[in-house]
């Protein structure tokens, strides 16, 4: 591509900087540096510097104006744009108001391109919300498998004030704050970040803990959020304690760290439209929680893979992982189920593939598996294990019960359709770990089919299924209805790339990191494109 798709990455010390949304709806924060900062405006210009303090910090909104956004379906998308203007072509048959975006670009750290990650998307509608956007999809099954985006069209923004709590020291500013401290290792404190939990429909309230820049803004409803701008390295380093906790062997640590490396540095400029950050913190990419850590082993494990990431042919490859596969990962696509032929193909986890499990396409087959439990990597029982992989252990093997009625309110919720009575779930296509890509729910007033791992699981629970790769069993009345419905299943996640509780056991059994990568994805070359020194 030429240069006008060029994207010049911001660095620190060689490496590329990113911008990671730790949390918003806050009317106010309260935040410690644990060392000397400054505090500076959005164009890097120091309000108050040279900042050695114990004291807390405040900053409050003094006046606010919100952002605007909107959500819209992402119908298909691939790194090739013959095939992307093709399918344009087939989707503008359903709504003819479909268009092709470009997302990624060719990247630099300096003069030197290190990836190019453009890919074309086919994009339909504009929506309020996210369930005017999620009752569209219908209209595009059974041929695609449409998801959710959203971007911000119109950047938030106000006055804010930043002061000390002996109101010494204190500022106003426009839009944007920034907390920059002298050292990018420096921790800052923030305290009492209030979040609800959807599930329990409860409002609950923590302390966090962030290395580096630390930035409050406005968020699209007009109330703070905060950014944590950190090297690539230091996000790493609590992004592998956020995805698999301490105590772990060196060798998974490194498997891990060239994973996430890779995941993060393929994603550059693919989702997050609009906003002011790279990814979020929750796990739509990498996990990256606030919690305050020492681990020296992942300090270890950073230090010796620095810079190295997988590719695939000239592009690095977008290399997913996921918690605990039940026994067989999933084919590994370039972008989602909806691109090109796999790059990397789902794989038995363990040395050798027992005759009874060739085919988990094969209902009978999958039935057998999933209510066995073979010898693989990822089956724990048995095993002396550490706290972080002790609780693993129960979505190895799993149940989940609901009655016939609050499933059918689920469904209604989920998809926005009333299917009446739900008389039974039938599988239509399976993956090649099992795992459910199509079901039909068959109902008394409608019968409507799902596609897609991740809208199967998301539309059959109140938060998810912990996979798809499950059993349907009804307990059914005198009259032959449902009166409930139990889940039967194997494995948490989507099943792609690596499982990180299998890559732990292959670890604790002496494999080294470029066995485990070669087992989960294949012969795919790792290099560096970078070199730095770190602490």
């Amino acid at each position: 591509m030429g240069n006008n798709t060029r994207k010049d990455l911001k660095t620190h010390d060689g490496q590329p900087v990113f911008r990671i949304g730790i949390f918003n709806g806050q009317e106010y924060i309260d935040f410690r540096v644990m060392g000397k900062f400054s505090v500076m405006d959005r164009e890097g210009n120091q309000l108050i510097s040279n900042v050695e303090s114990d004291l807390k910090w405040r900053v409050k909104i003094k006046e606010s104006r919100p952002g605007k956004e909107h959500y819209f379906l992402i119908v298909y998308e691939s790194y090739h744009k013959a095939q992307a203007e093709q399918k344009l072509e087939q989707i503008q048959k359903i709504d003819p108001t479909a268009k092709m975006i470009e997302l990624g670009a060719d990247l630099y750290l300096g003069e030197r391109r290190v990836n190019t990650n453009i890919k074309y998307v086919v994009t339909v509608g504009s929506y309020p919300s996210e369930m005017a956007a999620r009752r569209e999809f219908k209209r595009f099954q059974p041929d695609f498998i449409p998801y959710v985006d959203k971007e911000t069209t119109q950047e938030p923004g106000g006055q804010l004030e930043i002061f000390d709590a002996e109101y010494e020291k204190s500022a106003d500013v426009t839009d944007v704050v920034r907390i920059v401290p002298a050292d990018v290792e420096t921790k800052t404190k923030i305290f009492g970040v209030r979040s609800f939990d959807d599930i329990l429909q409860k409002e609950h309230s923590r302390d966090l803990v962030f290395n580096g820049t630390i930035e409050f803004r406005f968020d699209n409803q007009g109330n703070l959020r905060g950014v944590s701008e950190v090297p690539l390295e230091t996000y790493l380093k609590r992004v592998l304690y956020s995805e698999a906790g301490s105590g772990l062997p060196l060798e998974f640590y490194k498997s891990l760290a060239i994973v996430a490396r890779s995941e993060a540095m393929a994603r550059i400029g693919h989702r997050r439209l609009g906003d002011p950050f790279d990814y979020c913190h929750t796990g739509e990419t990498l996990r990256y929680f606030g919690d305050d850590f020492e681990d020296e082993t992942i300090e270890k494990a950073v230090l010796k893979t620095a810079g190295q990431v997988m590719f695939n042919g000239n592009r690095i490859s977008d290399t997913p992982f996921h918690l605990i596969c039940g026994g067989h990962t999933e084919d590994g696509y370039g972008v989602r189920e909806n691109g090109d032929e796999p790059i990397f193909k789902g794989r038995y986890d363990w040395h050798t593939v027992p005759e009874d499990f060739t085919s988990l396409q094969d209902e009978d087959m999958v039935r057998k598996w999933i209510l066995s439990r073979p010898d693989t990597w990822s089956n724990l029982k048995g095993r002396k294990l550490p706290p972080s992989l002790e609780q693993v252990k129960k979505y190895f093997r799993w149940e989940m019960d609901y009655s016939r009625r609050e499933l059918e309110e689920i469904i209604r919720k989920k998809t926005g359709e009333d299917i009446g009575i739900l008389f039974e779930i039938i599988p239509i296509t399976r993956g090649c770990s099992g795992r459910l890509m199509e079901i039909e729910l068959i109902g008394s007033l409608k019968n409507y089919r799902i596609r897609g791992e991740f809208n199967i699981r998301e539309a059959l629970a109140h938060d998810y299924l912990p996979s798809s790769c499950f059993l349907v069993e009804r307990e059914l009345d005198e009259t032959g209805t449902p009166i409930s419905f139990t889940f039967v299943g194997a494995g948490h996640g989507h099943g792609v790339g690596m499982c990180k509780t299998g890559a732990a056991i292959m670890a604790m059994e002496k494999h080294k990191s470029s066995e485990i990568l070669e087992h989960y994805f294949g012969a795919k070359e790792v290099k560096s494109i970078y070199k730095i020194n770190l602490k």
